[in-house]
């Protein structure tokens, strides 16, 4: 109970000294706080390029000890000029956060090139066991890829075993172990599936790995749901291309309640762009967190990214604990606060509901977010922290089209004698009517987003509370995005956005336009 006390009181303190208190403690509705406090949060935290240029397959990396793992080509790596070696083979490499270049990079392994993706490998805490992708060839297929697992014996690699569970001719891949190796969340297009690939989940009994479960349709969808991450809160974060984002591949993160994972939450367009970002994971110590995204065209190199905290800033905060910083729970406010008002709407089933046996993991069971364990420390931890209230929003209607009665025809009748005699009354002149303004080109307008489709025209008009609402479409990576209301405050297209998911379109979200061209300039939300 008292390192609970403790830690809350660290963090709030943070928050409290840099202006910013967390939304459960602030009675003000979510969305008037929105721009305000994530703007606050987002100057905590540093976002720069990692300069380390890639000769491989590939642009994604990964956390290992206390430096980074990159595939490259061994040719790079040699005391010969690279254009003067006519080959070379893929290895994975470690480079040492302190200086990440290549010259300061040195095999993963000695013994193993281990030339498989950085972002599908998961290590233990304790760097003992790595699980990763690797394809094998199956007979009379292409190679499909496997889930295999490696102990690491004094820095070597050692025999790979395949994981018992992926004999079947599915795809499994991109495996994320938990903090104390209980329980394995990974990808696959296995049955059952909501469609592409899904993410899945087994625990690890004295009998070996349990029978993988769907993690069900709140997470899952008709897209992709790849590169897991599992923080040290049990917090999930993945790509997906089915929910409807901001670019193709967008990172999602589902807030881990004790028992069970939450809803899934874009991370923000401080994060996600319209490129697509894949591989997101955090550092063990809490403060730094690597990403990388991939360009059009695909021949194009993509970027790795870095964020870390801003340590001035925490200085100025007047916390001298440091080991209370942690990037994981400014995200967490981050994303809360709605940055891009961005939330996406989930189903409500729980693992327990779909048959997954929630007691057969040890960490799920008994320890609670702030890694208190017990039970009872989750119950009253929740006592201190009880839910925000529901935010009161006034929806604002404004229809595309509104149809309007007809004006009745004048009847002109005949003309009247002139009466020589003056009116009682001056006449009475009627104003002028103002001219009609046109509308203003660079006028940031936001819509709702309630749907995609692959045909043009597929919805051309919707109902919405008993009314009916023409729609907006435009074309977005490979898919027709149909989007309905106009507003020119966030604040209005967010109280519509509330009505459409009380509508039934639950993964509704504002998105901003400009000349009816989709803008991405996260600054038009911030007014």
């Amino acid at each position: 109970m008292n390192r609970i006390t403790s830690h809350i009181n660290l963090v709030l303190s943070l928050f409290i000294a840099i202006g910013l208190q967390p939304l459960y403690l602030n009675g003000s509705p979510a969305p008037k706080m929105a721009d305000e406090d994530s703007v606050r949060v987002k100057e905590l935290l540093v976002m720069d390029t990692v300069d380390l240029k890639i000769h491989g397959p590939g642009n994604d990396v990964t956390f290992y000890m206390n430096g980074m793992v990159f595939l490259s080509n061994t040719k790079y790596h040699q005391n010969m000029i690279p254009d003067h070696i006519t080959f070379g083979v893929i290895k994975a490499y470690f480079v040492p956060l302190e200086y990440i270049a290549l010259e300061s990079s040195r095999p993963l392994f000695i013994n193993d090139d281990f030339p498989y993706s950085p972002a599908g490998m998961s290590f233990t805490r304790d760097y003992r066991t790595v699980y990763f992708t690797k394809k094998v060839g199956l007979s009379g297929r292409r190679n499909v890829e496997k889930i295999f697992e490696m102990s690491i014996i004094n820095g070597e690699g050692s025999r790979h075993n395949q994981l018992s569970f992926t004999g079947d001719p599915s795809r499994y891949m991109h495996p994320a172990v938990s903090l104390d190796d209980s329980y394995m969340i990974f990808s696959s297009d296995r049955t059952p599936s909501n469609g592409g690939l899904d993410l899945f989940i087994s625990s690890k009994t004295e009998a070996g790995w349990s029978t993988p479960v769907n993690m069900g349709s709140s997470i899952n969808t008709s897209g992709h749901e790849w590169y897991p991450y599992l923080d040290h809160n049990n917090n999930l974060y993945f790509s997906s291309s089915g929910h409807m984002g901001i670019g193709g591949y967008d990172v999602y993160v589902c807030f881990f309640n004790g028992s069970s994972w939450g809803e899934p939450q874009n991370l923000t367009d401080y994060i996600n762009t319209s490129n697509d970002e894949l591989g997101f994971s955090i550092h063990p110590n809490k403060k730094m967190a690597v990403f990388s995204t991939s360009l059009e065209p695909e021949s194009t190199p993509g970027e790795i990214y870095k964020m870390s905290l801003d340590n001035k800033a925490f200085l100025l905060s007047g916390i001298e604990d440091t080991r209370n910083q942690d990037i994981s729970l400014l995200l967490r406010d981050l994303v809360e606060t709605g940055f891009t008002s961005a939330v996406f709407a989930a189903g409500t089933e729980t693992l327990e509901d779909i048959g997954f046996d929630m007691s057969a993991m040890p960490l799920l069971a008994e320890t609670d977010v702030t890694g208190t364990a017990g039970p009872e420390a989750a119950e009253q931890q929740q006592e201190q922290e009880p839910e925000p209230e529901p935010a009161t929003v006034v929806p604002v209607v404004v229809p595309l089209v509104q149809e309007s009665e007809p004006e009745p025809e004048l009847q002109v009748a005949e003309p009247e004698p002139v009466l020589t005699v003056a009116a009682t009354e001056p006449e009475v002149e009627e104003p002028e009517s103002e001219p009609e303004l046109e509308p203003d080109p660079d006028q940031v307008v936001f819509r709702v987003q309630i749907l995609s489709a692959s045909k043009a025209n597929s919805n051309q008009s919707v109902t919405i509370a008993g009314t009916r609402y023409s729609t907006y479409e435009y074309y977005y990576k490979g898919a027709y995005r149909i989007t309905v209301g106009e507003f020119t405050s966030v604040q209005e297209a967010l109280s519509f956005r509330t009505k459409c998911k009380n509508a039934g379109y639950s993964q509704g979200f504002v998105a901003a336009f400009r000349n009816n061209e989709r803008e991405t300039d996260p600054s038009v939300f911030k007014r």
